[in-house]
């Protein structure tokens, strides 16, 4: 009966000529019925959830509409700890088709104001058909809360039905948009889950701007980003903290932020006021792959005591490395504080200024560029290295900058 009543209060809603917004969404019962509808009914373009609900889900809500859809949460609180399962095989490695709040749709989502917590498997998960052409996806979330899943917190996925693998996804690319929002304690129920997961697998390029928003204490990476096609990696980070992720999986422990781009393309970030401390592996990990360039902004950067580099950038392919670091600090790290090499044909363009880096277990700073590494005699141009204002002291390695085939400016 409470259900009839549900679906009548909407439908009647709905027969109105400016009905766009499914509202008081209170329950797992109105939250289902409202999505399941928006997925047959284009004009519907915003739910709204009763201000302050708790809501305990025991299924997936799945939307798959092709409209643009807005979840406005008005504080609503979701707990989706009896929602779906996970497969772990012999390598220790899960899967699932699963997460709390599912949307498979290439179409814009924007959500704000919600809380997902304690998913027993992913919390928001975006699944981008195989066959989406057009605009990028375009992902918006504002005073998102993601809390406490055993796999990923939000995961983005344009891998064509693979979970976690595969070479092919759609024509599109991913652009996510985070702001004001938290990623706490995700990647704890299994290896290799992160705060955030982005898989991009085909042509598209991943842009991201992630604002004033903390991934910490997340059993994998706070943020992965894996672009294995024929496509870019832009990342801008303001005001975003970084720390004490990678713990899960003692035997392969985890960054603050990887990204990988293994294809024809290029990263690119710009970081401003970013901490990146603690992490069990890298604090920032950048591995370009394939024939392209990495173009690293990095302000007000503070990289410290994380178990390995505090910030590595790695170009192993056809490309440049144009790295710019000011007014940023690298200290404590079990590495080097900051490690940057060029491998293969290219060089390095680097310039550092007012940078600190102190008291970690190796170099300070480390720069090495080689068309085969280690080779006893480069036939490559050197690259270039500014430096002013820049303090190294108590690295185990010495206080010197390390350069391999570099001239200092």
């Amino acid at each position: 009966m409470k259900h009839f009543i549900i679906v009548l209060y909407i439908l009647s809603a709905m027969n109105t000529a400016s009905a766009k917004t499914l509202d008081d969404v209170h329950d797992e019962a109105s939250l289902q019925i409202a999505v399941s509808i928006a997925n047959k009914v284009s004009s519907i373009s915003e739910i709204a959830f009763r201000p302050d609900s708790s809501i305990i889900l025991y299924a997936p809500v799945i939307y798959s509409g092709s409209q643009p859809i807005q979840y406005t949460g008005n504080n609503a609180i979701i707990d989706g700890k009896n929602v779906g399962n996970y497969f772990v095989d012999k390598d220790l490695s899960a899967s699932t088709d699963d997460g709390t709040l599912l949307f498979n749709t290439a179409s814009k989502i924007e959500i704000d104001n919600l809380t997902v917590k304690n998913s027993a498997t992913r919390g928001i998960v975006v699944n981008i058909p195989a066959d989406a052409q057009g605009i990028d996806s375009a992902i918006s979330l504002d005073r998102v809360n993601i809390s406490n899943s055993a796999l990923h917190g939000l995961h983005i996925d344009d891998n064509s039905g693979m979970f976690d693998d595969g070479i092919q996804g759609s024509g599109i690319g991913i652009n996510l948009n985070i702001s004001h929002s938290k990623f706490i304690g995700n990647g704890i129920g299994a290896i290799d889950f992160d705060g955030i997961r982005i898989d991009e697998r085909s042509r598209g390029n991943i842009h991201a701007l992630i604002r004033n928003t903390h991934l910490n204490g997340n059993g994998g990476d706070g943020i992965e980003m894996d672009e294995a096609g024929e496509g870019d990696v832009e990342v801008t980070l303001v005001h975003v903290t970084l720390n004490n992720n990678g713990f899960y999986n003692k035997a392969d422990l985890e960054d603050g932020f990887d990204i990988d781009e293994a294809g024809p393309g290029d990263i690119e970030t710009s970081f401003y006021d970013v901490e990146v401390n603690n992490n069990k592996d890298e604090g920032l990990d950048f591995d370009e792959a394939g024939e392209g360039d990495a173009d690293i902004k990095l302000r007000y950067v503070h990289a410290g005591y994380n178990s390995d580099e505090g910030i590595k950038i790695d170009e192993q392919g056809e490309g440049e490395v144009d790295v710019k670091i000011y007014l940023s600090t690298a200290t404590g790290n079990g590495d080097d504080g900051i490690k940057i090499t060029e491998i293969n044909k290219g060089k390095i363009d680097a310039e550092f200024y007012k940078v600190t880096a102190n008291n970690n277990a190796k170099y300070g700073i480390s720069i090495e560029q080689w068309s085969i590494e280690d080779e006893q005699l480069s036939g490559e141009n050197d690259g270039s290295l500014k430096t002013t204002g820049t303090t190294l002291s108590g690295n185990a390695k010495g206080n010197n900058i390390k350069t391999v085939n570099m001239k200092i400016k």
